[in-house]
């Protein structure tokens, strides 16, 4: 699970490689989390259509999906502890400022995100928390409740950690799976209980995109789920039509970084937030904070 751009994609993809673990190819389909403000039918609230994303699974392999936004929820911890008691829990996280900077980023790229200035994004989270100048083509409104996220943080890894028990929690920074991925993935692979002896493919997945053409994005956005459900009654598989649309509409674009004055706004902000997540984990994130 999340948070967002805290290094998900990747650790699915390395997951997915492993022959004793199934990762449906439906990376995020927010399942649980009923609490969550969902605005499109891309997001399965369907028993059956759930279980249906692990029916090619082999009887002996470990299933998982990597929604990120149900770090965020405040139900998912306890639906996902009722559907399966025994459910491992993985959760990544990051500097709290790259995180809000590459979120917006990621956002703005998907389409769920139409301000394209990170700072009057960041000013515009309270009229949005009253459901006011919300971008026209969102999926879900918690994702643009940028600051309300990183301010959830400590209490929702302690909620998973005391519903789940921290032997059945990894928790993994950002920050370490850049220096050494294959640790931090021998690490996940002794939560699940599966063959160690195994490395994946490291190369890093979802680097920072953006758009060619916002009339394009917003096309593909606005279609997308219409036209997956046209190719179903074809093909039962996706043929890739979407994400060559999406493909040649995409470049990868370094982000300008965050004024001094603002990273020095937003670190005053967070980091409580910073020193409360050392004392639950037990660790120390300095270099998340200011000198």
């Amino acid at each position: 699970m999340g948070a967002p751009k805290c290094g998900t994609t990747s650790m699915y993809h390395y997951l997915r490689q492993h022959d004793q673990i199934f990762m449906p190819d439906k990376k995020e389909p927010h399942y649980f989390g009923k609490d969550l403000i969902k605005m499109s039918d891309e997001f399965i609230d369907n028993e059956d259509e759930y279980l249906n994303l692990f029916k090619d699974a082999k009887s002996d392999q470990k299933l998982g999906e990597a929604s990120t936004f149900y770090l965020y929820s405040k139900s998912a911890s306890k639906e996902i502890k009722e559907y399966n008691p025994d459910a491992k829990i993985i959760i990544m996280l990051r500097n709290p400022i790259d995180f809000l900077h590459s979120l917006h980023s990621q956002l703005l790229f998907s389409g769920n995100e139409d301000e394209p200035n990170f700072e009057i994004a960041m000013e515009l989270e309270e009229e949005r928390m009253k459901g006011n100048k919300l971008p026209e083509n969102i999926d879900m409104i918690d994702k643009i409740y940028y600051l309300e996220h990183v301010r959830r943080i400590p209490e929702q890894v302690n909620n998973y950690l005391d519903t789940f028990g921290n032997e059945n929690v990894a928790v993994i920074l950002l920050d370490d799976l850049h220096k050494n991925p294959e640790a931090c993935f021998i690490k996940i692979l002794k939560l699940l209980n599966v063959n160690i002896n195994f490395t994946p493919d490291f190369s890093i997945q979802n680097p920072n995109k953006a758009v060619r053409s916002f009339w394009i994005r917003n096309l593909i956005k606005r279609y997308h789920n219409d036209l997956g459900k046209l190719r179903g009654i074809f093909y039962k598989k996706p043929i890739g039509i979407i994400r060559y649309f999406i493909n040649r509409n995409t470049k990868l674009l370094k982000r300008m970084p965050v004024s001094e004055v603002l990273r020095n706004k937003l670190i005053e902000e967070l980091n409580p937030r910073i020193v409360q997540l050392e004392d639950i984990l037990h660790i120390e994130l300095k270099h998340w904070k200011l000198p």
